[in-house]
């Protein structure tokens, strides 16, 4: 109908057609044996390989190069003709999958908690030892021996805590870091890997760096993510030594942080979408599209930018820049304190583990700074222990079978609330959520597994002070 009230002379067979040719989505129809008869453009060129639709499942179709489809039908007419229409599911899909890779994280988390509990009890008996002998009069061969043990104990201590600290699911937090520490967690931790592959990470860090303020674990997984993202690249490329450099500076008043590699470089059509969600340049199997976006989202709560330059087949460089926050330039770097122990002379300390090397070692250690200790193998006879005596400083494992650290620290509130204040907790898991909330909850002490002598007397003299600032 025209707008003078004429007719317009149309062939409603043509227009059907018409609208039918032009829908975006993609549409045909088929027979009552799921024949396609008919099909739009935007059917034949996303499904352009399918002629039956009986023979294909109708939930999650991947389409080479076009995503994930779900193909839905509705009745035509009483003759079995249907109408059938794909829609575009890749979105959904891969969040669902990405849900699912992130329970099993959280699960992995959980195992490598328990694992590394494990792991730091006889750590911390090859470093505690190792570190009391060479304390020895020894000679040149012996002493050479002694501390190659230990560099390896502590190495091997360090990557089971980088481990920890990926897993553990932490609230962000705001707090004064060195950036260039961070590096060097991830460079230990890839460590082994970029061996195996043949790439060679250069360090080009700043020394001069002030500290940068923000959550230090966040800024961790982002590096970790753009080195194994350069560790992809440069397996991608066949031929040729792989190297990533990783450099930190000062520039323009902020923090940049740089990761390049000499791998295959990202094309220029694609460098406009590398953040997006879900977009990837990997196979579905490799690569899910989420890491990127979350890196530059995480970077953007902490105040700064990630941006990439590539040239494709010459390798990439991404990133990181961050502003220095004028609390983290006016905040100075406390002078380590090193305790002499002479405070331990004299004092009564209760050590309870269930691992009889680890209070053999503490024992050790403390006789020979004067304290007189007692031993209890486990939180049971720690208890009965508790409730006739009295001790200046309490040395507890957190993680014990029938009685845990946390159960008799609650116990104790009971039979002598001031002997609460007392404890020290020595553990090799502090990523299980319930030991931090423990910890950060109660205000106690406490150090990890394995740990050098030092600061175990350092952190007891400190249980020490406080208790005599205290007044009890």
């Amino acid at each position: 109908m025209t707008k003078d009230g004429t007719s317009l002379a149309v062939d409603p067979i043509q227009l059907i057609s018409s609208l039918f040719a032009l829908l975006p989505l993609p549409v045909a129809i088929t027979d009552n044996h799921g024949k396609i008869i008919l099909a739009n453009s935007s059917f034949t060129d996303t499904f352009a390989e399918i002629g039956n639709l009986d023979a294909l499942p109708h939930h999650e179709l991947e389409v080479a190069g076009g995503g994930t489809y779900e193909i839905e039908t509705v009745p035509l007419n009483d003759q079995g003709l249907k109408i059938a229409y794909g829609v575009n599911i890749t979105n959904e899909v891969l969040l669902r999958r990405q849900m699912v890779h992130m329970e099993k994280m959280a699960a992995i988390g959980r195992l490598v908690s328990g694992v590394a509990h494990e792991l730091n009890n006889p750590l911390a008996g090859i470093l505690g030892y190792a570190q009391l002998a060479a304390r020895a009069d020894l000679d040149p061969a012996t002493r050479r021996m002694i501390d190659v043990i230990l560099v390896q104990a502590e190495r091997a201590g360090k990557i089971v805590q980088n481990f920890l600290s990926l897993a553990a699911k932490n609230e962000p937090k705001r707090v004064a870091f060195r950036l260039n520490d961070i590096v060097r967690n991830v460079v230990q931790l890839r460590e082994y890997e970029e061996s195996v592959d043949n790439i060679v990470i250069r360090l080009d860090l700043s020394d001069d760096l002030p500290p940068a303020t923000g959550d230090p674990g966040q800024i961790e997984q982002v590096l970790l993510n753009l080195v194994v993202n350069a560790e992809d690249a440069i397996a991608d490329v066949q031929g040729q030594p792989g190297v990533i450099q990783i450099r930190s500076a000062m520039e323009d008043g902020n923090i940049h942080l740089s990761v390049t590699d000499n791998g295959s470089g990202i094309r220029a059509r694609d460098m406009a979408k590398i953040f997006d969600p879900f977009f990837t340049t990997k196979d579905k199997n490799s690569g899910t599209g989420l890491g990127l976006s979350i890196c530059a989202e995480i970077v953007k709560d902490h105040g700064g930018e990630l941006y990439a330059w590539s040239t494709y087949g010459s390798g990439s460089t991404f990133t990181v820049e961050m502003p220095v926050r004028a609390s983290a330039m006016e905040e100075e770097a406390r002078p380590e304190t090193v305790g002499s122990g002479e405070s331990l002379r004299g004092k009564s300390i209760l050590v309870i583990d269930d691992e009889v090397h680890i209070t053999e070692l503490i024992s050790d250690v403390l006789v020979r700074y004067g304290a007189e200790i007692e031993v209890a193998g486990s939180g049971v006879k720690a208890l009965e222990r508790l409730k006739d005596g009295s001790y200046d400083v309490v040395v507890c494992d957190q993680r014990m079978p029938g009685l845990s650290g946390q159960r008799l620290y609650r116990l104790v509130e009971s039979l002598n609330p001031k002997l609460q204040h007392r404890f020290l907790f020595v553990t090799g898991d502090v990523v299980n959520a319930q030991t931090r909330r423990f910890f950060t909850q109660e205000g106690v002490q406490y150090i990890r597994k394995p740990f050098r002598i030092q600061d175990l007397v350092d952190a007891i003299e400190g249980v020490l002070t406080e208790n005599q600032l205290q007044g009890s």
